[in-house]
Formats: structure tokens, C-alpha cells, sequence
């Protein structure tokens, strides 16, 4: 008699370290760090490393909240949906790794730690400061602003005011690269914009030029 083997319930992937890197790649190719941050620790979306979860923090209800299938939750599903179980399994590792709460409130598999040679190999960049710039915007960015940058990302149709359309050359043109800069590193609030656009706080001054330099060619608005 074969014994049916039901619904995972638990990660899979729990003792892989390249599982976690495979999800880190994750969160960031999808924009999750655009609302959650670079690390996990919060922005316009609820920190990922602390012991605060509002439907639970077990495996199988953290996987149903990624693929958008918790009744009245606020996390858009957009991505989720297209993400494969694998992808969702590996993306909840890396938050699962993140993880800086109250260790008595663990009541999931630690995942094994991600050597600091993995990671370098993992996060290698070019020296093109656009291409640098795009893949930060990738990361980032495309929740809200979207792929193209057009302000169509699949957390905007939940934000009021709707996410600025970066491939405006009407409304990009005048903005200086310094205003740029800050609405990046300090958020929207700091230039008497809204709050929704949070501060990337992660990211070194470097990196946000190189973010710069990549919105501007999506209206090809020259720096100034």
C-alpha cells in the first residue's frame, strides 16, 4: 500500500545554504525589497527579521501568504502567483535566514548560514553604473514603479498616490540629480513628497548614483 504523500508542509529546502542565495535572488529579482527592504528590516512593508507575524509564522501559512492566498491580507499576490513552489519555498529560506527576533519563537527549521564567499559570488556586479543602476532598480524599484519604470508595479494598484511614472520626460526633466539622490536615500517625505516612497537606507551613495544614472535613461533626462 503506497502512503499518500499530501501537501508540503514544511520547506524542502530548510538545510540548504544554496537554497538560501537561490532565494535571496529571489526577493531581490521580484522587487521584495522594495516594500520589505534589502535585509528584511522594513520600508513601506512590515519588517521580515523581527517575531511579528499577524497570520502566523509557520511554513505552510508563510507559503500561502507569499502566493497571496490568506483571506484579507494587504501583501499584493501579483507576484506570488507567478513565482514556481520551489521559487516560494527558497525566497521564505532567505527571510527564514534574515530572521533577528526572539529565538524562543522559532518553530521552523534554522537554515544553515550563508558563507561570505557564497555571498560575494552571488552579489558580483560589473562596472557599468547603469547596468549596475538597473539591476538595483530590479530589485527594488519594480514593486511599485514597475519593470519599465512606468509606475504600473504590481503593488501600485494598492497605493494612493500612485507611484511616479520615471518615463515621464515632461515631469523627469527638471528634477536635478541631487533631488533625485534624496528621494532615493531618504525617502519621499524628505522632499515633501509622499511617505509611500520609503528611504533605501541599505544602499551606499555609489549605489544610488548608479540608480540615478539608470532612471535617467528611462526618459532620457541627461543628468544635471
Amino acid at each position: 500500500m503506497t502512503a499518500s504523500t499530501g501537501p508540503v508542509t514544511s520547506n524542502p529546502f530548510a538545510k540548504s545554504a544554496e537554497a538560501v542565495i537561490e532565494g535571496r535572488k529571489v526577493y531581490l529579482k521580484y522587487g521584495c525589497a522594495g516594500c520589505h527592504g534589502m535585509g528584511g528590516g522594513g520600508g513601506m512593508g512590515k519588517p521580515l527579521i523581527d517575531e511579528e507575524w499577524r497570520f502566523g509564522s509557520d511554513d505552510q501559512t508563510l507559503f500561502k501568504l507569499i502566493r497571496g492566498e490568506i483571506p484579507n491580507q494587504t501583501m499584493p499576490n501579483t507576484i506570488g502567483k507567478s513565482l514556481t513552489d520551489d521559487e516560494v519555498w527558497k525566497v521564505l529560506l532567505f527571510v527564514r535566514s534574515v530572521y533577528a527576533g526572539d529565538p524562543s519563537k522559532i518553530n521552523w527549521t534554522v537554515p544553515p548560514p550563508v558563507s561570505a564567499e557564497m555571498l560575494a559570488a552571488a552579489s558580483q556586479q560589473g562596472g557599468d553604473p547603469i547596468a549596475a543602476g538597473k539591476q538595483i532598480f530590479l530589485q527594488i524599484c519594480v514593486a511599485c514603479h514597475g519593470p519599465e519604470g512606468k509606475g504600473d508595479g504590481p503593488a501600485s494598484a494598492s497605493l494612493n498616490p500612485k507611484p511616479r511614472n520615471l518615463t515621464d520626460p515632461e515631469y523627469m526633466a527638471p528634477l536635478n540629480d541631487r533631488y533625485l539622490f534624496e528621494i532615493v536615500s531618504r525617502g519621499g517625505i524628505a522632499v515633501g513628497k509622499s511617505p509611500m516612497m520609503p528611504a533605501q537606507t541599505s544602499l551606499t551613495a555609489p549605489d544610488i548614483n548608479n540608480v540615478v544614472a539608470y532612471v535617467r535613461t528611462l526618459s532620457a533626462s541627461g543628468a544635471h
